[in-house]
This record gives C-alpha cells, sequence and structure tokens, in this order.
C-alpha cells in the first residue's frame, strides 16, 4: 500500500497540514504522531487504512503495531487482532507488544474450555522469543502467578504444579533483567514455603549463580538506559543527525558487550541467542544500516562453523537457517534495494551448495519490480561471476546478452564481458569482439576506453594500441578537448614505453595543442616536459621545485568523467597550500566535550535556546525527558505563572495570628487556640488530671503532647508553692 495520502479537506488545519508534509516527507515523525492521534479518537473502520498505511512505513516498529493492534481490539474485531498479530509478533521483538498479546489472549481466551493450555503455550512461546530482554520481568512473573493460580487436585498434580513453577523460577532468576531481585526473593518464599530443609540447600546451590547474574544485570541495565527500543525506523540523512549517532554508538557498545560474553557462561547457544536478540531488538530502529544486518548473519555463522567443527549437524544446521532468514527478512524490509547485501546473501547460499536459491537472489536483485535499481551495472557483473563460476562460461554468456538489452547498465559490463573471456577461454578474439562492440556504443566515453586500452597496451598489441588512440582522438570522434586530456596522457605514457623519441615528441607537440587551445598553460610547456620523464611516483624533480612550477601530478591523471581541473596553479594557490599545510601543525581545541548545536526554528521549552536553535540538555535530563508522558496527556490545571506571583506580592500578610476554630455540626474538628482548647477541658472535667482522661487525647491532642506535659508540670509546681 502506497504512503501516500490523500488530500482531506474535512479535517482542521492541523490534520492538513500533516499530510501534506507526509507527502513531502514521509519520515516526518511529528507529522505521523498528529495523524495518529486523530485516528485514534475515531472508530477503527475508518482509520484502518491510515494505520495500513502506518505499518507499512514503520514495519519494525512494535510501538506502532501496538496502537494498531489496541484500535482493533477495541473494535472487537478479534479475528483481524490475531492476524494482525501473525503478521508482526515474530518480526518484532519489542516487549510491550508481546506484553499486549499475553494480555488479548489472557482476556479473550478466559471463557474457553483450554484456557490453561492456551494460556500456558502463550507464556511459553513468549518467553522463548522475548524472555531474555531486559523489561521481561512482568512476563515472568505474570507466568509464575498463573501457575500458581491453578488448581491441582491429588498429590501427583500438586506435584507436577510445584515442578512446573520451580522451572519457570530457575529458568527466570537465571536471567539478566530489571527487578530480577524481586524474582528471586518470591523463589525463596516460595522453596522455603514448600520445604524448608530442602528449599534451603536448593536456595544456596543457586545462589552463587544470582550473584552473577545480579552483577551483571546492573551493567545491563547502565547500558540499556542510553537506548530507546521504541524508536521508529527512518531512513538516516547525511550528515547523521546527533540523536542518531549516540543510538548507534549506544547500540553498538550493548552488542559489543553481549559478545563479550559477560555471563562466562561455557553455552554458546545462550550467549548466540542474547547476542541475536540484542541485534535483531537494535535492528527495528536502525535497519537501514547495512553493517548492522550483515554483522548479525555474520555472526550466526560463525556460530555454526564452532558447531560444525565439534560435529553438531543439528544445531549447525539451525543457526544457519536462522542466518538465511535473517538475511531473507534484510531484502525483503530495509534492504530492498541494498546490492550489497545481496550479494553477500548469494554468496551465503552458494556457499551452502544452495544454487537454485542463489541464481534466485540475482534474479530478483535484476527484476526491475523486486529491487528496482537505478544503475543494475554491478549486479549484472557479479551474476555473471556466479554463472561462470557455477555453471560455466556459457551461462555467463547468457547473463551478459541479458545485460546488453537493459537500457539501465553502463560500459563496465563491456569491460568485465571482455575481461572474463580473456582469463577464463584464453581467447583473445572475443575479447576483442566485445570491447569493439562496446566501442560502437560508447566511442565517446574515456573510462571506457582507458579500459580497452589498458587491456591492449598489456597484450603487447603497439600497433592495434596506436590505431586505437588514433581513432579515437581524430577529429571526427566528437570528445571534448577537456575530456581529451586523460587520453592524450595515457597516449605519452604508452609512447614513452614503447616508442622512439621522435614519436614521443608528436605525441608531445599535439597535447601541447590541445592545452594550448584551453589557454591552461599560459607559456610554460616545462610542465609537460615534467610527464615525459616520471615513472610511477618518480619525478624528476622536488616536491618544493614541483610546487614552485605549480605542478599538480594528480590533476593530470584526473578521470574523465569529472571536469579536469588545469595543473597550472598560480602563486598565490601555492601560498594558500603552504598555509594550510603550517595551520595542520598547529594546536587545536579539544571539542569533543562541546555540546553540538541544532538549528530550529521553535525551540521547545525547557530547552537552552541561542540565536538560531537550541543546545540539547544533558543525558540524564534528556532521559527523564524521554519517559515523561508526552505533554499531550496533561489536561490541567494550568497555572497562570504571572498571575499566580502577581496575586502573591499584592496579598497582606498581618503582624498579627489569630487563632481559627473550625467546626462541623457543634463537633471541634481542628482548633488552634491552646488556651481556649484546655479551658474548655478543665471545664468538662474540673478536678481531673488530663491522664486521667484518655478520652480528650483525640487525634490533635496526641500531637500536642509536648504542650500538655508542660502544662502538667506548671500545674503541680503552683501546688506545691501553696503547699508551703
Amino acid at each position: 500500500m502506497s504512503v501516500y495520502m490523500r488530500e482531506d479537506l474535512t479535517r482542521n488545519e492541523k490534520i492538513q497540514h500533516a499530510r501534506r508534509i507526509l507527502n513531502e516527507n514521509k519520515h516526518s515523525l511529528d507529522a505521523w504522531a498528529i495523524l495518529i492521534q486523530d485516528a485514534q479518537d475515531k472508530k477503527i473502520a475508518e482509520s484502518r487504512e491510515f494505520y495500513e498505511s502506518l505499518v507499512t512505513q514503520f514495519p519494525t516498529c512494535g510501538k506502532f503495531w501496538k496502537i494498531y493492534v489496541e484500535s482493533e481490539i477495541k473494535g472487537r474485531n478479534y479475528e483481524k487482532v490475531e492476524k494482525l498479530f501473525q503478521r508482526c509478533l515474530i518480526k518484532v521483538l519489542n516487549i510491550d507488544l508481546w506484553k499486549c498479546y499475553l494480555n488479548y489472549v489472557r482476556d479473550t481466551k478466559g471463557i474457553s474450555p483450554s484456557f490453561r493450555e492456551k494460556m500456558a503455550q502463550a507464556y511459553d512461546f513468549a518467553l522463548e522469543k522475548i524472555g531474555m530482554d531486559v523489561y521481561a520481568y512482568t512476563i515472568w512473573n505474570d507466568y509464575v502467578t498463573f501457575l500458581k493460580s491453578v488448581d491441582a487436585a491429588g498429590s501427583y498434580a500438586e506435584n507436577q504444579k510445584i515442578a512446573a513453577v520451580r522451572k519457570v523460577y530457575h529458568k527466570g532468576i537465571m536471567i539478566p533483567m530489571i527487578s530480577v531481585e524481586i524474582l528471586w526473593k518470591d523463589y525463596c518464599a516460595y522453596e522455603m514455603g514448600i520445604n524448608p530443609a530442602l528449599g534451603k540447600s536448593m536456595i544456596e546451590g543457586r545462589s552463587r549463580d544470582f550473584l552473577n547474574v545480579k552483577r551483571v544485570t546492573k551493567e545491563l541495565e547502565t547500558l540499556t538506559r542510553a537506548v530507546d527500543k521504541n524508536n521508529p525506523c527512518v531512513s538516516p540523512v547525511s550528515p547523521q543527525s546527533t540523536d542518531e549517532v549516540k543510538q548507534l554508538a549506544a547500540w553498538r557498545k550493548l552488542i559489543a558487550w553481549e559478545r563479550s560474553n559477560p555471563l562466562k557462561t561455557e553455552d554458546i547457544v545462550l550467549v548466540t541467542r542474547r547476542v541475536i536478540l540484542a541485534y535483531e531488538q537494535c535492528l527495528l530502529c536502525l535497519g537501514y544500516h547495512a553493517d548492522l544486518w550483515y554483522e548479525a548473519c555474520a555472526y550466526l555463522e560463525q556460530t555454526s562453523r564452532t558447531f560444525s567443527e565439534r560435529g553438531d549437524a543439528h544445531l549447525t544446521k539451525r543457526f544457519l537457517d536462522e542466518a538465511s532468514a535473517l538475511y531473507e527478512r534484510a531484502i525483503q524490509t530495509y534492504m530492498r534495494s541494498n546490492m550489497l547485501i545481496y550479494f553477500a546473501y548469494a554468496d551465503f547460499e552458494e556457499h551452502r551448495l544452495n544454487i537454485d536459491k542463489a541464481r534466485s537472489i540475482y534474479n530478483r536483485l535484476l527484476d526491475v519490480n523486486e529491487a528496482n535499481l537505478k544503475d543494475p551495472t554491478l549486479a549484472y557483473i557479479q551474476a555473471m561471476r556466479f554463472e561462470r563460476r557455477t555453471d560455466g562460461i556459457k551461462s555467463a554468456r547468457t547473463i551478459f546478452k541479458r545485460a546488453r538489452e537493459d537500457s539501465r547498465v553502463n560500459h563496465q559490463i563491456y569491460v568485465a564481458a571482455a575481461l572474463m573471456e580473456y582469463y577464463c577461454t584464453k581467447d583473445n578474439n572475443i575479447a576483442f569482439n566485445i570491447f569493439n562492440l562496446g566501442l560502437k556504443k560508447y566511442g565517446q566515453n574515456v573510462d571506457y576506453i582507458l579500459a580497452y586500452i589498458d587491456y591492449m597496451t598489456h597484450l603487447n598489441e603497439d600497433h592495434n594500441a596506436r590505431v586505437l588512440f588514433e581513432r579515437v582522438l581524430s577529429v571526427d570522434n566528437l570528445i571534448a578537448k577537456q575530456s581529451q586530456l586523460p587520453l592524450w596522457n595515457e597516449f605519452l605514457k604508452f609512447e614513452s614505453q614503447v616508442g622512439d623519441l621522435l614519436s614521443i615528441k608528436k605525441v608531445e607537440k599535439r597535447r601541447l595543442a590541445i592545452y594550448s587551445d584551453l589557454n591552461e598553460l599560459e607559456f610554460r610547456e616545462t610542465l609537460l616536459l615534467i610527464d615525459r620523464y616520471k615513472f610511477l611516483n618518480l619525478l624528476p624533480c622536488s616536491n618544493d621545485e614541483l610546487k614552485l612550477l605549480g605542478y599538480k601530478d594528480t590533476v593530470m591523471r584526473n578521470s574523465s568523467s569529472a571536469s579536469v581541473t588545469s595543473p597550472v596553479v598560480n602563486g598565490t594557490a601555492v601560498l594558500e597550500q603552504a598555509a594550510r599545510d603550517r595551520r595542520t601543525n598547529l594546536p587545536r581545541p579539544d571539542i569533543k566535550h562541546l555540546m553540538p548545536f541544532r538549528p530550529t526554528r521553535n525551540p521547545l521549552p525547557g530547552s537552552h535556546p541561542t540565536p538560531g536553535g537550541v543546545f540539547p540538555l544533558p543525558d540524564t535530563a534528556l532521559y527523564l525527558v524521554k519517559v515523561l508522558p508526552p505533554p499531550r496527556n496533561f489536561e490541567g490545571p494550568f497555572v497562570i505563572i504571572d498571575e499566580l506571583m502577581d496575586r502573591m506580592t499584592r496579598t497582606a500578610i498581618p503582624d498579627t495570628f489569630e487563632p481559627v476554630r473550625i467546626s462541623v455540626q457543634g463537633e471541634v474538628i481542628r482548633d488552634l487556640d491552646t488556651n481556649n482548647n484546655q479551658s474548655s477541658r478543665k471545664t468538662e472535667h474540673p478536678d481531673s488530671d488530663d491522664e486521667d482522661h484518655p478520652s480528650n487525647m483525640n487525634g490533635r491532642g496526641a500531637l500536642n503532647l509536648y504542650q500538655q506535659r508542660q502544662q502538667k508540670r506548671v500545674k503541680l509546681t503552683t501546688s506545691a508553692v501553696n503547699a508551703d
């Protein structure tokens, strides 16, 4: 489904503006957020098309899938809910999405006779896929609570129940996750409640492993705090934004930590599962980074080789299949047009001797409707090499024929096919025929001509090489003079190697005429003399002398595809270059700890605004802002700060304090006048002490215990004075 959204004139101005933004930039998260909020206020029948476009644009964002699923649940479309879970649950390992799935099973399957079995299967399925997530404590705890609530009739059933609960506890307390200490305390209490003697021994046997898990959990919590697992995957821009660079660095740090085996376990399967979970959750947010896809697949392939060396064929095949599935998922989502992943995937299958599958991968890459490459030349070249390796040179020629019929290919396909014929069949005639065939189509392409000349000079075909030079540099050939310069340089190099002095001077004279027509030498023919005597990186003058002459060798060997700069530089350019060289040796300030400046038109409240932009918040404050609810969730009351401060400044504060007596229906609730309170007590009980009547000690009197004791001390002192 297309991400393009229709203009809806019945919407308010804000919604219309968001849709216009998405029509221009489909990765604008702010515009998507406005439309999501609007869709949540509608019925699912009206917003289902929008949700489909949302999950089509962001197929790995668990937050958006969860919003879509919850809208369907709200509309009681349970059949559509289950289809949505089938589409996203396995591929999107988002903890919130999986919690939503478990809540759905619990709420909708409760009346089913087989509810307990289905619920237990759902918990087992969830823990197998995402039970190692750092925020998976809720799932483990809910599963334990569910198992404890199951009624068990008879001793055998009770033992089965205890064994099931204990099994879940034993798995859960060995997984580093937030709040694992609470799960450990619950486990200890559970074991001591069943059999204290046996429970104590079991707790002591697992306490050492738990301490290791507790240590790893603290490290994992620190690393996880820097990553945002709910970030939608957007196409990276150049240069990358500061947030994306930080997220990529944080994910790489987390993955490297997982690959270092922090649990110090010898279970390779466990380590691999944890590493791949980190990779997959990373790819949910950074799916446009091809290196992450390849690293994950290469790690699985490396693990399979480890088990292959141990002779475990089952685990070897299992991890190879997982790598193949991950490659397949890559080219179906964000790597649909990435040739690097296609080539790696095809080589992977070719190494497994799945030749037909590898061939189908190349065909999918070359298909216009599948990968939609703008320039499939390299794909055709790699496909030719694949066919030559697996099926011989005839199959490679078939690919070359198919490439010639494709209007998108460039001249490199002819060079690759000719060199393949030369190196594989040792037939110069076929290679020459291919080069001549390409010359008819690319006779004005200097890069192709240089490749043809390079091939001919390596064959010691001096006569044919001169004929080719004269053919392409003739007046009849419509190559621009500026683009002819690399050809003349190559012609001079060729004559310097195989020709005599007379032929060298003839080429130099003709080349000088081209430079004169372009007005690039300014009567400094000495610069062209340097090219006669140079060899590789050896030059007849020192670097200082070359700078003084204004010679620039890198420009002389420029590709014809780019505009060729004059090899002559004036004295001002030489001085500027010398100044730049001196500046590179000067000390520079350390800018690693400077806050990056972000240009923005409307700075957000709480930022550090400056003219033209803002400086981002510190990392700790930024994390706090991200975990807080969005501003739209706060519906009031809104305090007008200026009016509040104005009222406070105009309020007159009295100099004396008058006690306030508050009563409801004649009963004293609060009395701040201590003297009146005490006199009322004396009126009610004139002949008794305070301690003799505790009923007088109400809630407020208990707070004035110090005052009561002071009054009692004064009363006793007065009585003693009167007795004297």
